[in-house]
C-alpha cells in the first residue's frame, strides 16, 4: 500500500482514539477509497471494518451493517472459514443485529461462532464459554429462557473450572443467570444468584467499584419482588453512595436518586427514612438556590403527602400551600406545573372530606384549562367532571345535576357516545340524581354508565365496579335489597380480582 494510505489510516486511528468520530469517518472513507484502488481485498475488508466501527460507536447501525456484511463476504472468499478475521466479522455483524433487536438475524451468526470456537479450541476452552454466554444473552433477549439457562450454566461450569469460583468472569455469568431468573419471574432463584454474583464481584473489584451498580440495582428489584422492601431500599442507598463517589453529592442525578429513595421508603411506609431523604434533597436544592423552582415545589409536595399519610394534616397542608406558592412565583399562576400543585391541594382536601376547601381548587383548575385548551377540550371536560364531584360531596346535588347534564352533552359531542369518559359523566349525573331522590332517571343512567364503561374499559375495570357499587346503593334506597346484594357482590368480585379496596 502507498504511503498516503498509511498516513490516512494513522490519522483515522488517532482521530478514533481521541473520539473525534467525524474526522475518523472522513479519514477512513479516504483510506477505503485508496484501498479499493489498490485492489487488495483484505485491506479493503479492514477499511470497511474500521469505517463501520465509527458508525457503530454512534449507533448508526443501518450504515454499519452493509459495511460489516461486505467485509465478511470479502474475507469468506479469501480466508479459511475458521480464520480469526472471519470470527471478528461475525462478532461485529452479530453485535449490530443485537443492538437493532434483530435477534432472528443475530442468532444463526452466534450459533456459527460457537461452532467455530468449539472446533478450533475444543469444547472445554474458556473462550468457548464466552461464546456460550453471548448466545445465552441472545436467547434471553428473545425470552427463550430454557435454552439461555442451559448455556449460562455450561458457561459457568467452564469458567469456574478454568479460573476458579472467585474470578470476576464467573461473577459476570452469575449476574447474567440471576437476570435471566428475574426476567422469568423466578425471584427466589434470582436472589440466590445475584447475591452470589455480588459476593464474587465485591471480592474481585472492591465494594465501591462502579461496575457493581447494575448488579446492586437488579438485586434491589428482586428483593422488592420477594417482599423484602427494607433491604431493597438499603441496596438503593448503596447505589446512591456509588453515584456520589462518581458524580459528587450535589449532582442532579444524585438529587434525583435521593428523591427516588425517599419515594421508595414512603411506599413501604418507612416515614422517618422517607422524611430524612426528602429533606436531604430539599437541603441540596436550597444550597443551590433551587428550592424556589418547580422541582423544589415537587419535593415539598412529596413531604405534604408523607405527612398526610401520617395524619399530620396541618403540617401536610403547610407543605402543599408552600409548594403552590413557589410555583405561582416561579412559573406563573396559570402554568401547568402550578396546576399540578393546585391539584395536589385539591386531592388533599378531598381525601379528608374538606370539600368546601377543595371546591375552589377544582374550580381554578377548570379555569386554567379553559384558558390553556379551550372550553370543550377533553382535558377541560375532565376537570369539570372532578369539580362536579366536590359539589356532590357538599350536598350541592342540584348544582351538580345542572353541571353534569351540560357536561354529558359536551363530552358526547367531543368524544363520541361510546367513550369511557361518557360513562364516567353518566355515573356522576346518576349520583347527583340519586341524592335528589330522582331514582328512576338515576337508575337508567347507572345502567347506561355500566354498559358504556364495560364496553370501553372491559368488565373487570375498577370504574365498572364503582358504578355497580353505586347502583347497589340506589337499589337499597328503593327497598330492593336482593338485587342490591347481587350487584354489590359483582362489584366486590372485581375489587377482589384487581386486589383493590372496595368503597361500599
Amino acid at each position: 500500500m502507498s504511503k498516503d494510505f498509511d498516513k490516512l489510516m494513522e490519522s483515522a486511528n488517532e482521530a478514533f482514539q481521541n473520539e473525534d468520530l467525524a474526522q475518523a469517518e472522513t479519514m477512513f472513507q479516504a483510506a477505503l477509497w485508496e484501498a479499493e484502488r489498490s485492489k487488495d481485498p483484505l485491506t479493503v475488508a479492514n477499511c470497511l471494518d474500521r469505517l463501520a466501527e465509527v458508525y457503530f460507536e454512534q449507533a448508526r447501525y443501518e450504515e454499519a451493517e452493509p459495511l460489516y456484511k461486505r467485509a465478511l463476504e470479502v474475507r469468506e472468499k479469501e480466508l479459511n472459514p475458521q480464520h480469526e478475521d472471519i470470527v471478528q466479522s461475525l462478532n461485529n455483524l452479530s453485535a449490530v443485529y443485537f443492538f437493532q433487536e434483530r435477534y432472528d438475524k443475530a442468532e444463526p451468526i452466534c450459533t456459527r461462532l460457537t461452532e467455530i470456537y468449539e472446533q478450533v479450541l475444543g469444547p472445554n476452552n474458556p473462550e468457548v464459554a464466552t461464546s456460550y454466554n453471548n448466545l445465552a444473552l441472545l436467547y434471553a433477549a428473545q425470552q427463550k429462557f430454557g435454552a439461555a439457562e442451559a448455556l449460562y450454566k455450561r458457561s459457568l461450569e467452564l469458567k469456574s473450572k478454568a479460573f476458579g469460583d472467585d474470578h470476576p468472569e464467573v461473577g459476570d455469568i452469575l449476574h447474567n443467570l440471576g437476570n435471566l431468573y428475574l426476567q422469568d419471574e423466578r425471584f427466589e432463584e434470582a436472589e440466590t444468584m445475584l447475591r452470589q454474583a455480588l459476593t464474587v464481584l465485591e471480592n474481585a473489584l472492591g465494594a465501591e467499584h462502579s461496575d457493581l451498580e447494575g448488579l446492586i440495582l437488579n438485586l434491589a428489584n428482586v428483593l422488592e419482588a420477594n417482599g423484602n422492601g427494607p433491604e431493597a431500599m438499603k441496596m438503593h442507598e448503596r447505589i446512591l453512595s456509588l453515584k456520589e463517589l462518581q458524580l459528587g453529592p450535589t449532582h442532579p442525578e444524585v438529587v434525583e436518586m435521593i428523591t427516588n429513595i425517599a419515594n421508595g421508603y414512603a411506599r413501604i411506609q418507612k416515614h422517618a427514612e422517607a422524611e430524612r431523604f426528602y429533606k436531604r434533597a430539599l437541603a441540596i436544592k436550597e444550597r443551590a438556590q433551587a428550592k424556589k423552582t418547580p422541582e423544589g415545589a415537587e419535593l415539598l409536595s412529596y413531604l405534604g403527602k408523607l405527612y398526610r399519610d401520617q395524619n399530620k394534616l396541618p403540617q401536610a397542608e403547610s407543605f402543599y400551600l408552600e409548594a403552590l406558592s413557589i410555583c405561582e412565583q416561579a412559573v406563573g399562576p396559570n402554568h401547568r406545573e402550578t396546576e399540578i400543585r393546585v391539584r395536589d391541594l385539591a386531592f388533599f382536601y378531598q381525601s379528608y372530606n374538606r370539600h368546601a376547601k377543595a371546591e375552589p381548587c377544582w374550580k381554578r383548575i377548570v379555569e386554567m384549562r379553559e384558558k390553556a385548551f379551550g372550553k370543550e377540550h377533553p382535558e377541560t371536560l375532565a376537570a369539570i367532571c372532578d369539580y362536579g364531584v366536590s359539589l356532590i360531596e357538599q350536598q350541592k346535588a342540584a348544582e351538580a345535576e345542572k353541571l353534569y347534564r351540560d357536561l354529558l352533552a359536551k363530552v358526547t359531542k367531543v368524544l363520541g357516545p361510546d367513550h369511557s369518559e361518557v360513562g364516567l359523566v353518566m355515573h356522576f349525573l346518576a349520583e347527583s340524581l340519586r341524592h335528589l331522590k330522582k331514582y328512576d332517571e338515576a337508575e337508567e343512567l347507572y345502567r347506561k354508565a355500566i354498559d358504556v364503561k364495560t364496553r370501553a374499559l372491559g368488565p373487570q375495570d375498577l370504574s365498572v365496579a364503582e358504578s355497580l357499587m353505586a347502583y347497589s346503593v340506589l337499589l337499597e334506597s328503593t327497598y330492593r335489597e336482593d338485587e342490591a346484594v347481587h350487584w354489590k357482590s359483582c362489584a366486590q368480585a372485581i375489587y377482589d380480582t384487581q386486589n383493590a379496596p372496595s368503597y361500599s
